[in-house]
C-alpha cells in the first residue's frame, strides 16, 4: 500500500511539472503579427514570414553554380535555401515587421552576458578573396573586422498595443558586430562541422575591428565559442521584466536592413527536464522497493 501511494505521488509530481511548464516552446519567433510598408525589392525578399523560425543554415548559391553554401560570417543569407524557400526579408524605408513568440522572453541576469534575445540579419565580414563550397576557412582570413552593414532598429513590448521601448541608440541588428555563423569548422576534415547554438550570444566584449583582424574565419568561429552569432539585446535597458513582441525597422531610407530571424537566449528544455525528473524519481522508487 505504501509503495502504491508513493508511486501515485510520483505521477502527480510529474503531471504538475508538465502542466506548469510551457510545453514545446520554440526558441524562435513563431508569428508575424504586423507588417506595414514596403518590402523587397522583388518577391524573393518581400515576404515578412521569412523571418520566422530558425535562421539560415544552408543557401542555394546561384553565384556558385547553384551549389549549396553554408551560411557564414563571410557568406551571408540571401537567395533561397536548397529547397527553394525564402530566407530573408528586406525592410523598406518606413516599413516595420512585428513578430511574437509562443512564450515570454524574460529579463534574466543569469543568461550569458545578461543578453535575453538575439536578432539575425545578413551582414558579413570582408574576406581575402571569393568564397566557394570548398573554401578552407583555416586559410581564408577576415580582412579588417568590417564588412557589409545595413543597421536596423529593434523595439520591444509586453503587449501589442504597447507601451514600446526602442533601442534607438543601439545595439543595431544587421551590422558587422557578429554576423551569422551557422556551423562550426571541422579542422580535422577541413569542412563544416556541427550546427552552432542559435540561442547563445557572442561575448559582447569582443571587438571585431580589434580582436578579429588578421584571423582566419576558423579562428573567429572559435572566438564565437559555440554561438551562431547575431546581435544580442538585454531587456534591462527596456525596464521590462519580460516581453512577447519584437519590432524591427530600417534605420534610414538608404540603409535597408535585412531580417533573418529571432531567438530567445534562454528557452526552457521542458521535455528533457521532465524526462530527467521522471528518471530520477523512478530510480528513487526502485530504491524504496529494494529496501
Amino acid at each position: 500500500m505504501k509503495q502504491r501511494q508513493f508511486f501515485l505521488r510520483v505521477l502527480f509530481v510529474l503531471a504538475g511539472v508538465m502542466v506548469a511548464a510551457p510545453a514545446w516552446a520554440s526558441p524562435f519567433a513563431t508569428e508575424v503579427v504586423s507588417a506595414t510598408g514596403t518590402f523587397g525589392p522583388g518577391s524573393l525578399y518581400s515576404d515578412p514570414s521569412a523571418a520566422l523560425g530558425k535562421p539560415t543554415t544552408w543557401i542555394k548559391g546561384s553565384d556558385v553554380g547553384g551549389k549549396n553554401m553554408a551560411c557564414s560570417m563571410v557568406y551571408p543569407s540571401w537567395n533561397t535555401d536548397p529547397e527553394g524557400n525564402k530566407l530573408i526579408t528586406t525592410i523598406g524605408a518606413q516599413a516595420q515587421i512585428t513578430v511574437t513568440f509562443d512564450h515570454n522572453i524574460t529579463n534574466d541576469p543569469l543568461n550569458p552576458y545578461g543578453i535575453d534575445f538575439i536578432v539575425f540579419g545578413n551582414d558579413l565580414y570582408w574576406g581575402t578573396g571569393m568564397v566557394g563550397p570548398t573554401t578552407n576557412m583555416e586559410t581564408y582570413y577576415v580582412a579588417s573586422g568590417t564588412g557589409w552593414s545595413d543597421p536596423g532598429i529593434v523595439s520591444v513590448a509586453q503587449y501589442l498595443e504597447g507601451p514600446w521601448y526602442t533601442y534607438s541608440t543601439g545595439p543595431y541588428f544587421d551590422t558587422t558586430t557578429y554576423p551569422t555563423q551557422a556551423f562550426a569548422w571541422d579542422r580535422e576534415n577541413d569542412a563544416w562541422g556541427a550546427e552552432l547554438d542559435w540561442t547563445k550570444p557572442v561575448n559582447p566584449a569582443l571587438n571585431p575591428t580589434e580582436d578579429f583582424v588578421g584571423l582566419s574565419v576558423a579562428d573567429v568561429i572559435d572566438l564565437y565559442a559555440g554561438s551562431a552569432g547575431g546581435t544580442g539585446y538585454d531587456l534591462a535597458a527596456s525596464g521590462f521584466e519580460w516581453i512577447r513582441y519584437i519590432k524591427v525597422e530600417s534605420s534610414s531610407s538608404t540603409k535597408l536592413a535585412e531580417i533573418d530571424g529571432f531567438a530567445d537566449v534562454a528557452p526552457v528544455p521542458v521535455p528533457g527536464a521532465v524526462l530527467l525528473l521522471g528518471s530520477g524519481l523512478f530510480r528513487l522508487l526502485g530504491q524504496r522497493r529494494r529496501k
